[in-house]
């Protein structure tokens, strides 16, 4: 038995989860050099439904649309909420999932702020590893510089008419190869400083991964991308004077004697890979700084990047307030920790700290 066959048993599903499977037409796979950070259409998405004690055995299905009620607590309420995360196919010609046990430790926080179904982290690492698997030809092949974007997303539903609990709830994911976030990669970038909206309030929601949280985001982006500027960076909403995040990313910032400095506050939202981030920097022997920053103190920072999910870590070489604006020459100690973390999801260094998990091979691995 080869060793590509050998692994695929080992993970091969068990017929009571993947029975549902259905007998259709693929779309076809993209152009890997192509690929940015955009929808690609993929096989099949996967559906669990609330049964009002406990999730059934789910159901994989080619039809990604949700016949949902009018009256459904998303739509009305917003109670939603959804992550983000990745696999990879890696140098030893096997696809892995990164870090997802962060992400279902993040999913549980919000459920339960949100007043939801627990979904237990064996269960979301079931989903997800059952997703990438029917999945796996849209992995983006090692040395493409892509990888399979997984978007679970819970949320309740049913007709409801008053604020409570819905009657139905039901938890997806789908999948989407994609290329790098920004096309430029580690090339630099410049942040606008948003002053005339906020994106969390104290004691909010900002802390977890809410659907409402990123649709006030949607004008303020609107505006600063007009302006020339790709990405916004939010201060607090109570003294807009501490530094919370940019849209989508959290910030990172680098002191001049080399340390790591990322801001603590309720209504950060907290990066899965910033604190991967914050690991690998610690191995690397640079000290690790987790606290209030104010705003002010980051004209003294020699570097500066936005971290998340889809882009890791982006240098910024400005930030722009009002008037003033502030630059960012240096993006060494930011590339050192890009290139180690790139390096794990890919198996191209070891994972030391037990944060990938082995799925499957690819089908061109198998021939």
């Amino acid at each position: 038995m080869s060793v590509g066959r050998g692994l695929m048993r080992r993970f091969q599903p068990s017929q009571r989860v993947w029975s549902d499977r259905r007998k259709f037409c693929a779309p076809p796979l993209p152009e890997w050099s192509s690929l940015g950070f955009g929808y690609t259409p993929t096989k099949s998405m996967l559906r669990y439904n609330w049964t009002g004690n406990s999730w059934d055995s789910g159901k994989l299905t080619a039809d990604f649309t949700l016949n949902i009620h009018g009256l459904s607590n998303v739509l009305h309420y917003g109670q939603g909420i959804f992550e983000g995360l990745k696999a990879f196919d890696c140098k030893d010609g096997i696809v892995r999932v990164f870090n997802s046990s962060a992400n279902a430790r993040r999913m549980q926080r919000g459920s339960a702020r949100l007043a939801m179904p627990d979904i237990p982290p064996a269960l979301f690492s079931e989903a997800v590893d059952r997703l990438v698997l029917d999945n796996i030809a849209y992995v983006p092949p090692y040395g493409t510089g892509g990888s399979l974007y997984i978007r679970p997303f819970l949320f309740g539903h049913g007709s409801k008419l008053g604020l409570g609990a819905a009657p139905e709830y039901a938890f997806c994911l789908i999948s989407s190869p994609v290329g790098p976030y920004y096309k430029g990669g580690l090339e630099a970038i410049d942040a606008l400083v948003i002053e005339n909206y906020d994106r969390a309030a104290p004691r909010g929601v900002g802390s977890v991964k809410a659907a409402g949280n990123y649709a006030p985001d949607t004008l303020p982006s609107i505006e600063a991308k007009e302006k020339g500027f790709p990405v916004c960076l939010y201060l607090d909403a109570a003294e807009q004077a501490y530094v919370e995040e940019f849209s989508t990313s959290n910030f990172i910032g680098v002191t001049a004697d080399g340390a790591i400095v990322t801001p603590s506050s309720p209504s950060i939202l907290p990066s899965c890979t910033k604190a991967v981030v914050l690991e690998v920097a610690r191995q690397h022997g640079m000290k690790v700084e987790e606290r209030p920053v104010l705003f002010s103190e980051v004209a003294t920072f020699k570097e500066v990047a936005a971290c998340g999910t889809a882009v890791v870590l982006t240098p910024v070489k400005s930030i722009t307030r009002g008037g003033a604006v502030t630059r960012f020459d240096s993006f060494n100690t930011i590339s050192t920790l890009y290139e180690a973390i790139t390096a794990i999801q890919t198996a191209e260094s070891e994972d030391t700290m037990g944060i990938t998990r082995p799925v499957g091979r690819r089908p061109d691995f198998l021939a």
